[in-house]
């Protein structure tokens, strides 16, 4: 399958939600209470359990798109940094989905009812009680903070493009601005009289 040179709407719309859904979702992980087992989920966990499982939908539906619509690097980066880009934009899919499913472990061990924002039960796990899944839910935590740590890297590098090296490689996942804005809110008479009015100064 032939990769396209930009990201297309899909695409830009899909990166932006997680980026909201994750300023909201970190922020509440921080609100979460001393967790132990057999304690009743409260608010805020419902909300973080809530926003994790969107982020985990959101995931998979980009990764599909990632996959069925895939986009080349940017030709103007150098031969290494077309591969460290294709191996972070990789590694990142790789964490958020991990953090999510160890999330949904975590809950589902647990045993905890929730609500997807207090409307629809949420499926859990059938493995209530067990110390493997215990073990992996574990390690939520961790994924929590490696994927901190890389989304950082990716912010870092996108602002050095953007202010440093200036080559617009931030534009590839920004709104495309129309080229004839200019032009469009003008009256024809004006737009067909500005040649006229050149040549007689010129």
């Amino acid at each position: 399958m032939a990769k396209q040179p930009h990201y297309g709407t899909t695409a830009k719309v899909l990166h932006w939600l997680v980026v909201a859904l994750l300023i909201v979702q970190y922020p509440l992980g921080k609100l979460m209470p001393h967790l132990h087992h057999g304690m009743t989920p409260g608010d805020a966990m419902t909300f973080h359990i809530s926003f994790g499982i969107t982020i985990l939908a959101v995931m998979v539906l980009r990764f599909i798109w990632r996959i069925t619509n895939p986009v080349a690097p940017a030709r103007s980066l150098p031969a290494w940094q077309q591969l460290l880009s294709e191996a972070v934009h990789w590694l990142l899919y790789a964490l958020m989905l991990a953090t999510t499913m160890t999330g949904w472990i975590f809950a589902s061990e647990r045993g905890w009812s929730i609500s997807l924002f207090f409307t629809a039960r949420l499926p859990t796990l059938p493995i209530e009680g067990s110390l493997l899944a215990r073990s992996i839910g574990n390690w939520h935590g961790t994924m929590e903070w490696a994927l901190l740590l890389v989304i950082g890297a990716h912010v870092a590098a996108a602002m050095a493009h953007t202010f440093i090296f200036r080559d617009r490689i931030m534009q590839r996942m920004l709104p495309e601005k129309p080229m004839a804005v200019r032009t469009r809110n003008l009256k024809p008479e004006v737009v067909a009289m500005k040649p006229a009015q050149q040549s007689r100064a010129g």
